[in-house]
């Protein structure tokens, strides 16, 4: 990634055309007719564009759809072949997908200026929701994780008492921490 800051000529324009540019791009529409289509309004937006501007923008704004549907594919996949796991694992796999795309959008936004607007601080805070949730649950298991070593040290001392075989023992030492 490039550490210059990028000011497109498409972010200087109404949010609202914004929205209506995006569509456009996600509907396959030429560059050119885009830019067409802005400079239509320029006397009421103040903004004139040419092909280039909006092709850069949609590079940007395409490669960053695309980096969405790959981590919604990666969610699906972690969904999908962790149906039998602990719901722990996969609220840590969904948690760590979601910061990756958090840090993404800071960076992008970081890229084009550095504006932060309402949605910028909402996905902060979705950030520190996120951190707060993975310490309870790193918490949680670490709990889980005591609890589990006291029954087994529980079971191996009431084995001995009532003559289990060292084998059996392990056994079961085995079976309980493979739950972990």
């Amino acid at each position: 990634m490039s550490s210059r800051r990028k000011h497109s000529k498409v972010l200087q324009l109404p949010p609202e055309i914004v929205e209506a540019v995006n569509k456009k791009l996600t509907t396959g529409a030429t560059y050119r007719d885009i830019a067409d289509w802005i400079n239509q309004m320029a006397e009421k937006t103040g903004v004139e564009v040419s092909h280039m501007a909006v092709q850069r923008y949609g590079k940007d704004f395409l490669g960053r759809l695309e980096k969405l549907r790959i981590a919604r594919e990666q969610a699906k996949a972690i969904i999908e072949d962790n149906k039998d796991r602990p719901a722990t694992e996969m609220t840590e796999a969904a948690s760590n997908l979601a910061v990756q795309l958090i840090q993404e959008t800071l960076m992008a936004a970081q890229d084009e200026g550095g504006v932060i607007d309402k949605g910028l601080i909402e996905t902060m805070k979705a950030l520190a929701q996120l951190e707060r949730s993975s310490v309870q649950r790193e918490k949680l298991k670490l709990e889980f994780r005591q609890k589990a070593e006291k029954a087994v040290k529980a079971i191996e001392e009431t084995g001995r008492q009532k003559g289990l075989d060292a084998e059996t023992l392990a056994y079961i030492k085995e079976q309980v921490y493979g739950i972990l």
